[in-house]
């Protein structure tokens, strides 16, 4: 994932709409219904963006299977940015092979995932999924979410939009029941690291060598209550 600090904007809100429900909408672009946890994101974005006095206009959806190409595009974006910590020689997964993997994991009924729009332009998402065990069965692991994805395409690094979809992301974890997050990142991408760090994060700092990546990741948890 790529996330960097924030440009100077206004305060984002969680607003009502009479036709739409909650919607998260910043300024112009396509916005949908995110129900359940206004008070949770409404205080966090007042937290988080209360010194700011302006920001990208930026509107969210919930995304479907039909977002998948969407989806793979931004992680392999995100994914180009690798090279710069990676050994010598290294290539990221086939994109074709992570369409597959994103489309098996968003048809799961744990999954949840976000698009944010900058008007027509796709900038990012976020999404997670029920914790499972990584080995054997994969068993779930009551009460644990896990961050499955947050990458934002470069024109909005340094945008806010990473804390933004995460703190949507964590809002609506806590909504659902879940008591913590995981979430795993390579050992060598600092920048993602220093972010996580920031939002509360913590870690043990023990690598374990993700096959499908071909780089080593260390795993992060937050708790939720």
């Amino acid at each position: 994932m790529a996330v960097t600090g924030r440009r100077a904007g206004r305060i984002p809100t969680l607003r009502k709409s009479a036709s739409e429900g909650s919607v998260l909408s910043i300024g112009r672009g396509v916005a949908a219904p995110l129900v359940r946890y206004r008070r949770y994101i409404n205080l966090y974005l007042r937290v988080r963006y209360g010194t700011i006095s302006a920001m990208p206009d930026f509107a969210t959806r919930r995304a479907t299977l039909d977002d998948v190409a969407f989806l793979a595009e931004t992680v392999r974006q995100g994914f180009e940015g690798y090279a710069a910590f990676s050994p010598r020689g290294w290539t990221p997964p086939a994109s074709e092979t992570e369409a597959v993997g994103i489309r098996e994991r968003l048809a799961l009924p744990d999954a949840w995932c976000v698009i944010a729009h900058d008007g027509p332009d796709v900038a990012g998402h976020v999404a997670f999924t029920a914790g499972r065990e990584r080995d054997g069965e994969r068993a779930l692991i009551p009460g644990l979410a896990h961050l499955w994805m947050l990458f934002i395409r470069e024109p909005w690094w340094g945008s806010g939009l990473a804390g933004l979809l995460h703190g949507i992301a964590i809002a609506e974890a806590t909504a659902q029941g879940y008591e913590a997050m995981r979430l795993f990142t390579p050992a060598g991408q600092g920048r993602a690291r220093a972010f996580y760090e920031r939002e509360g994060w913590k870690t043990d700092g023990a690598e374990r060598v993700e096959p499908m990546l071909a780089l080593a990741l260390v795993e992060y948890r937050r708790r939720l209550r």
